[in-house]
């Protein structure tokens, strides 16, 4: 709009021009080399103004002419600049969708095109990564070194390509560099902190996490379970050696992450061997009921030793009820009414539970004992029949064959550092290598083994009378034939084995094929 206006001021300021000049012609009168000439105003300033612009154009194409060599100098370099960023985009595209022949091809070409040895190598170093040559990508990588611009990008692929050789040490040597120097470089934090629990150092993996968490590369809540995991480590290995040290990494774990059960019996079983079990049962509490766990429930049935039975069954009621209606809380009260011989209450917890499709070897085995206090032999045989094949918790792996809570590797702790860290889940290493516990059905300890039935009571033997002397008689000429054979008899139905028989070999619940049943 602006423009159109300043256009029609233009040409009405033009036609005022043109119109004063008509109407004041005047006159103009020249001599030059001899030449005389007269004419109007208005012809005179045409013609100075055709001449000022043949005089510009004719300077324009004198220094068109002048800088004809640098500028086609200028345009070769041009042309070479734009074939060097297509083919550096070639050579991204290339590296990006895992082609690293032509990456590798299209890098070449932008280094020779481009005069940009930096942007040049980095893309060389790419497209090897790409075409999984990673001693080339190192060498490009390790020039880079020398530019202190280029350092961090360096450090950073020298770090991928430990990672990808499976090197953490080589790791922790570049990404702490730049975790050290560059503050605001995340993917330092997150290289260095898997790198030092790879190698297991859990005391450094602890500082770094400190550190990460007050640059903001972690948020609060996951450094805090990431912090419990790690203590709880720590205080395993020193429980030992220093046991008061060991103590206190164990109740700090706890603080950072109370729903932790590993960290929440360490603590708990340091704490009363230093004489504070009422400390120990409050860690063990507030873990139940956030998260409870059967290790949970065993280690704070075992805070006195000494206790009469009633005085401990009412302390598990007390736990239990911290958390009704979570599924470990059924089963402990499921196992409180069984040791005192309530079958009702036993009957209504446990029944839900065993009338599931996918019913534990643990719930089978609760069954199995209500059974038996009932008095019904029939069910007694038929859930142990199905314990037997039923799955096993995986809470109850981890408690190993000797009872120890959560004895787990190095390996297994590292992958809790990350799984209880970043998503607050629970592994059960023990359960996923198949690894089934001395106890994991332990409610079937406690269970005789049911007894066969005895076998039908044999026929009294029946002692035949004395025969009296026969007379002697003379030898016969011929011996008698012998006497037909007896046919043989069918064998019958009381003959065959109970009901409640066991065979061999047989499991409990299997009814067997008799003789006379097979075709």
């Amino acid at each position: 709009m602006i423009r159109l206006i300043i256009t029609v001021v233009l040409c009405l300021a033009t036609a005022a021009l043109a119109v004063w000049l008509a109407a004041n012609p005047g006159a103009v009168s020249f001599e030059f080399l001899g030449w005389q000439g007269e004419t109007t105003a208005a012809v005179m300033i045409a013609l100075l103004a055709v001449a000022a612009f043949a005089l510009a154009i004719l300077w324009w194409l004198l220094a068109k002419l002048w800088g004809a060599p640098g500028a086609i100098v200028r345009a070769n370099r041009r042309r070479r600049r734009d074939q060097g960023v297509d083919a550096l985009e070639r050579a991204l595209i290339a590296a990006a969708a895992g082609e690293g022949d032509l990456a590798v091809r299209q890098a070449a070409r932008a280094e020779a095109l481009m005069k940009r040895p930096v942007l040049s190598r980095i893309m060389a170093a790419r497209a090897a990564e790409a075409a999984g040559d990673l001693l080339s990508a190192q060498h490009h990588y390790e020039a880079l070194l020398t530019n202190p611009r280029t350092k961090i990008v360096a450090r950073r692929g020298l770090s991928l390509l430990a990672e990808a050789r499976g090197e953490p040490a080589t790791v922790i040597t570049h990404a702490s560099d730049v975790f050290g120097e560059f503050k605001t470089a995340r993917w330092a934090f997150d290289s260095l902190f898997n790198a030092q629990i790879a190698e297991g150092r859990w005391e450094d993996a602890l500082t770094t996490l400190d550190a990460g968490e007050k640059r903001r590369h972690v948020t609060e809540e996951i450094a805090a379970r990431r912090r419990a995991v790690l203590m709880t480590v720590l205080a395993g290995r020193r429980e030992g050696s220093e046991p008061e040290e060991a103590a206190k990494l164990a109740e700090k774990a706890v603080s950072a992450s109370p729903g932790f059960a590993p960290s929440a019996v360490l603590a708990a079983r340091l704490t009363a061997a230093k004489g504070k079990p009422k400390r120990a049962s409050d860690m063990l509490q507030s873990a139940w009921a956030l998260a409870p766990h059967p290790a949970l429930a065993r280690a704070y049935r075992d805070l006195k030793a000494d206790e009469p039975r009633a005085k401990r069954a009412e302390r598990m009621l007390g736990l239990a009820a911290l958390n009704p209606h979570h599924r470990e809380s059924k089963l402990l009260l499921a196992e409180l009414a069984l040791e005192q011989g309530n079958a009702r209450d036993a009957r209504a917890l446990i029944t839900p539970m065993i009338d599931h499709p996918e019913a534990s070897a643990r719930v089978c085995a609760l069954a199995a004992r209500l059974a038996k206090i009932e008095g019904d032999e029939p069910a007694l045989r038929r859930h142990l029949a199905r314990a037997a094949h039923a799955p096993v918790e995986p809470d109850w792996s981890d408690l190993d064959g000797k009872g120890r809570p959560f004895a787990f590797s190095d390996a297994d702790w590292k992958r809790m550092v990350f799984a209880w860290g970043d998503e607050a889940r629970l592994i059960h290493p023990r359960h996923e290598r198949y690894e089934i516990a001395a106890e994991a059905v332990p409610e079937a300890m406690l269970l005789e083994a049911p007894k066969a039935a005895a076998p039908p009571p044999a026929a009294p033997e029946t002692k035949r009378a004395p025969e009296p002397p026969k007379p002697e008689t003379p030898p016969a000429t011929a011996p008698a034939p012998p006497p037909p054979p007896a046919a043989p008899q069918p064998q019958r139905r009381e003959d065959k084995p109970a009901p409640g028989f066991y065979e061999t070999g047989r499991p409990p619940d299997d009814p067997g094929v008799s003789g006379d049943d097979r075709l």
